[in-house]
């Protein structure tokens, strides 16, 4: 969005909380030295930003992914939207993309609403679907919000320019829900209970900032990185490897299995073909 609009020709000012996420710290700082916007980043106080906005004055702000409820009666006036990857109001929270996965919606939204006195629950003036499609993951999602959400920047920035109306929302009869950050249970394969699409579905939310999603083998962390749905119908126990000629299927809940490829242990990416090296054998059992 910065580099667009940038591009055409507009004052861009980038004010910068560091992420824990080394890449995605490299990467925003990266794209600052090439670009040579304005740039502030936030240091110890949570107070930073409204010192930026009073030194800096913009136009319009638009956030995305800053971790702090901020305050809009301190933006003096100043038109502040959210940027959301996420349909609302039913995927409020932090990590909509995740939640949308998981869950397996059959299409993934996104949205920028007014800013307001609470997370995500302001006034929504754009938003955007697309279907969800079997290779999409986490990290892809928000690459395309961050792409989609141009178009809405644009719209915004027209309408507060022209002092004209936002176009018309259609109204939504979803119900609201506030969707926290995953913890420890969000991205643990439960093989008794989670079939083979399930599984795919936490697969793929967990790719790649968790490296994929979570099991055990003998007290060991094991992550499955991906998964497909086959046609391999198993009476094995959920969880049970299977090792074939072309690859390794672990069965799961309904007697259906799941073919995986790349796994990750031991701090390391392991191929399927490597897995019997740490005991990962045909009939050996996950999550036991």
């Amino acid at each position: 969005m910065a580099y667009t609009l940038a591009n055409q020709g507009l004052q861009v000012c980038i004010f910068y909380a560091p992420s824990e996420d080394v890449i995605a710290h490299q990467k925003v700082t990266g794209f600052i030295q090439a670009t040579g916007l304005p740039f502030r980043q936030e240091l110890s106080q949570a107070d930073d930003v409204y010192q930026w906005l009073e030194d800096v004055k913009p136009e319009t702000v638009f956030v995305y992914g800053y971790r702090h409820l901020l305050d809009v009666s301190r933006f003096n006036g100043i038109p502040a939207y959210n940027i959301h990857p996420g349909p609302l109001p039913s995927f409020r929270g932090p990590s909509p993309a995740f939640w949308q996965l998981k869950t397996g919606q059959p299409t993934l939204g996104f949205t920028i609403h007014e800013l307001s006195s609470r997370f995500d629950a302001g006034k929504v003036v754009w938003t955007r679907s697309i279907a969800n499609l079997p290779q999409y993951h986490y990290g892809m999602v928000n690459q395309l919000c961050s792409q989609l959400c141009v178009e809405g920047v644009a719209i915004i920035l027209n309408a507060v320019r022209k002092l004209a109306p936002f176009p018309e929302i259609a109204p939504t009869d979803a119900a609201e829900a506030y969707h926290k950050r995953p913890q420890l249970k969000d991205v643990l394969i439960d093989w008794d209970k989670m079939d083979a699409v399930e599984i795919c579905n936490l697969i793929r939310a967990c790719n790649p900032w968790n490296k994929g999603a979570l099991t055990v083998f003998q007290g060991q962390e094991v992550k499955l990185m991906d998964g497909m749905v086959t046609e391999l119908q198993t009476a094995h126990p959920p969880g049970t490897m299977m090792v074939r000629g072309d690859g390794l299927y672990i069965a799961c809940a309904g007697g259906k299995s799941i073919k995986s490829n790349m796994l990750y242990m031991h701090d390391g990416y392991l191929p399927s073909y490597h897995t019997s090296i740490y005991g990962l054998n045909h009939g050996a059992r996950l999550g036991a």
